[in-house]
């Protein structure tokens, strides 16, 4: 069995459809054009939605000016909020060919197609030209990656002379229980898990420096909780327009999340580098 898929096989990445069908419920059709805020409540599937993407723009100085590269995608909600609030070129890789050819569609009926080049590949083999961004982001996608050492030395390459790195991710804080191995495996895809001291020893030995760790457990840990309690509240109302197939999908991946932080293996992190 591939990789691609496997992280297809998600539960977040199933029944995909959700983003049409909640576009669909505010009126809004198939090739209809998108106002870029219309999506927000929709494409941002990480955590505290576009208030982190405001953070990696102030951290990293992002501008009109600035070439960023967006490492797994999705369906291109970062991206299309980084072009459109600070007028920013951004290049949105995604190895899923489902999730970007959604970003592709989206970004065009948003009209933000000239900001933003979506790409389908593989960051670990996709051509990236050397100092050809000031700013690499990435939002838990990197734990999906294998050979996390090789991806770093890549990002560090792309990246001009004092361009800098803003990565949010999941880490681990202490070995998995046996009971909860197949659900790092089958349902976050955690490819790449390890300490935050061994993920900034990854950056460093690439070649970032300045390091900024920022631990994000806690933080994260209430959020899952928060939102799984937000989310069976509203299971009539996003059942009734996505159906109850995906309303249980997410809802296994929402349950697990919540699991893992609790059981004290997983955490989250929030890493700031730079290029000299």
């Amino acid at each position: 069995m591939s990789d691609d898929f496997m992280i297809e096989s998600m539960p977040l990445y199933t029944n995909l459809d959700r983003v049409t069908k909640g576009l669909a419920a505010l009126g809004i059709g198939p090739t209809d054009p998108i106002l870029p805020e219309q999506l927000f409540p929709f494409d941002q599937w990480h955590y505290h939605g576009t208030e982190a993407i405001r953070t990696a723009a102030e951290q990293l100085g992002i501008a009109s000016t600035s070439r960023v590269l967006d490492l797994g995608s999705g369906v291109g909600g970062p991206a299309r909020f980084l072009a459109y609030t600070t007028g920013c070129h951004v290049t949105a890789l995604e190895l899923q060919p489902k999730l970007h050819a959604i970003g592709v569609n989206l970004t065009q009926r948003c009209g933000l197609d000239e900001r933003i080049t979506h790409l389908c590949g593989d960051a670990l083999s996709h051509p990236l030209p050397d100092g050809a961004f000031d700013a690499v982001v990435s939002w838990l996608a990197i734990h999906h990656i294998p050979e996390r050492p090789r991806l770093c030395a890549r990002l560090t390459r792309s990246l001009r002379s004092g361009g800098g790195c803003y990565i949010e991710d999941l880490c681990m804080r202490a070995p998995f229980a046996a009971e909860n191995l197949p659900h790092v495996r089958d349902v976050i895809f955690g490819t790449s898990l390890t300490s935050i001291d061994e993920y900034v020893g990854d950056l460093r030995s690439a070649g970032f420096d300045s390091i900024t760790a920022t631990d994000m457990t806690n933080d994260w840990a209430s959020f899952v909780v928060a939102r799984l309690a937000a989310w069976r509240e509203n299971h009539t109302s996003f059942a009734a327009i996505n159906g109850e197939a995906s309303y249980a999908a997410l809802d296994i991946f929402y349950a697990v999340m919540v699991r893992l932080f609790e059981s004290g293996s997983l955490g989250g992190v929030r890493l700031v580098a730079h290029v000299p």
